[in-house]
């Protein structure tokens, strides 16, 4: 009942933003309740599944042993071919210690914190997720770079769409990016999607306090362009039809939205560029055409996009903590029943999600897609390179991944201890097969 609700809710005619702020309205009235792993409570009375749970909870360390869903390094590099399509996957510069996390977590804090404090709620709960070869590293180092460029190109991505976290004129997360613009060597075609949202506690489960704001006044989102406009020129700034692409996570939280982004285009054209081509995140699975608004097309974020769509699956798993507020979705269900095509916009750049499941940033509050596997995504992702090779409308054969290393949200391609490098090889075997199907 609660979930048809949910839907009803999402169809209201009323702007994005505008339910953004009911629903933050409604946490500030019921309050945010503080999940910590300590509250973990067993409700199981079934002793054979607490004794099953308990060998995997002691078998974690052993994860990585070469089980039969780990997938080696592959020996064979990927051939880019004329057909393939551009892959970008984003990109989180969160692992290295900041003032800020200093200041609001503790001394040293990144994100590799919480993906640590991961806890299976349930039996065969892949949590806590384990990173491989390139371990919990630190983005201020440049070799990491330089290996994470090496996997990219070895299994088809293109480049990395870079968050970029600006709030008129402080930046935060910006040191790895820094390096990375001061060393041309690191080649790799990149982009940045503007995170123009405000920063909240809730980056521990915690609460709805917020750290740092989004300025909501039309200057200074005016001022944003010319915080970037000089990255643009670097030449692996990818570009379609010779534009710099920029993406903006909440489109229509840009106030004044029609001039504030032609204020954009015509600060690049000064700056000579030809135009700026502007994606905006397609916030809702929903029909929407943000051409209106004055972007270049739109594309897909998920989950985020099709959240309101999804079924929770909770009554179909039996939880071992008793606490467990969360949701659990149905990977599968998803790419079996294609819910990415029940919403429609003129262009509409696709993209796939890998494993989600942010138990380890919100504890037993966490949005788990159970079911997810590296067949799945590899099937997803094939489906959308053919989905987009037919689609006239679009302006390059681009595909978005969720994540190149979103850890804390068990969204990544990076190879772990558990299905090694799986991701990265469903990610090539997806483009590769696709040529040969029509």
């Amino acid at each position: 009942m609660k979930e048809k609700y949910i839907r009803l809710f999402w169809k209201l005619p009323l702007s994005i933003k505008a339910k953004r702020k009911i629903l933050q309205l409604r946490r500030k009235i019921i309050g945010y309740k503080r999940s910590i792993s300590e509250e973990i409570s067993v409700a199981a009375d079934d002793d054979s599944l607490l004794n099953k749970y308990v060998k995997q909870v002691l078998s974690i360390p052993a994860i990585g042993n070469r089980t039969d869903s780990y997938v080696p390094e592959s020996d064979d590099f990927y051939t880019r071919e004329n057909e393939d399509p551009d892959i970008f996957a984003f990109y989180l510069t969160q692992y290295h210690p900041t003032r800020e996390n200093d200041e609001w977590w503790g001394k040293g804090t990144t994100e590799w914190n919480n993906v640590n404090r991961g806890i299976p709620q349930f039996l065969g709960h892949n949590q806590p997720r384990l990173p491989g070869e390139l371990g919990y590293y630190d983005l201020r180092i440049k070799e990491v770079f330089e290996r994470q460029i090496e996997l990219a190109k070895k299994y088809g991505v293109k480049g990395f769409c870079f968050y970029h976290y600006w709030f008129n004129g402080r930046r935060i997360l910006e040191k790895p990016l820094e390096m990375f613009l001061s060393n041309h060597d690191l080649d790799i075609p990149f982009f940045y999607c503007w995170a123009n949202h405000s920063w909240y506690k809730r980056f521990e489960g915690t609460s709805d306090e917020v750290l740092l704001k989004m300025p909501e006044d039309e200057e200074s989102y005016r001022n944003y362009i010319h915080a970037i406009i000089n990255d643009m020129k670097d030449k692996r700034y990818y570009r379609i039809n010779d534009k710099p692409v920029l993406m903006v996570y909440q489109p229509t939280d840009v106030p004044n939205t029609k001039s504030t982004l032609l204020y954009w285009r015509q600060v690049a054209k000064v700056n000579g560029f030809v135009d700026l081509y502007l994606i905006a995140v397609h916030e809702v699975g929903a029909n929407n055409d943000y051409r209106k608004y004055g972007y270049d097309g739109s594309s897909e974020f998920h989950p985020k996009t099709f959240f309101n769509l999804l079924n929770v699956i909770n009554n179909q798993i039996d939880f071992i903590n008793k606490n467990f507020e969360g949701r659990v979705y149905d990977y599968k269900e998803i790419v079996e029943s294609k819910i990415y095509n029940q919403y429609h916009a003129p262009v509409l750049y696709r993209s796939a999600m890998t494993l989600w499941d942010n138990t380890a940033r919100k504890n037993n509050k966490g949005q788990i897609f159970y079911n997810a596997t590296p067949e799945l995504y590899k099937k997803w992702l094939k489906d959308l390179i053919l989905i987009t090779k037919k689609n006239k409308n679009l302006d390059a054969k681009l595909i978005f991944i969720n994540a190149w290393n979103e850890w804390g949200e068990g969204a990544y391609l990076e190879p772990d201890r558990n299905y090694g490098y799986a991701m990265l090889n469903a990610t090539r075997k997806a483009i590769e097969e696709s040529r040969t199907d029509k």
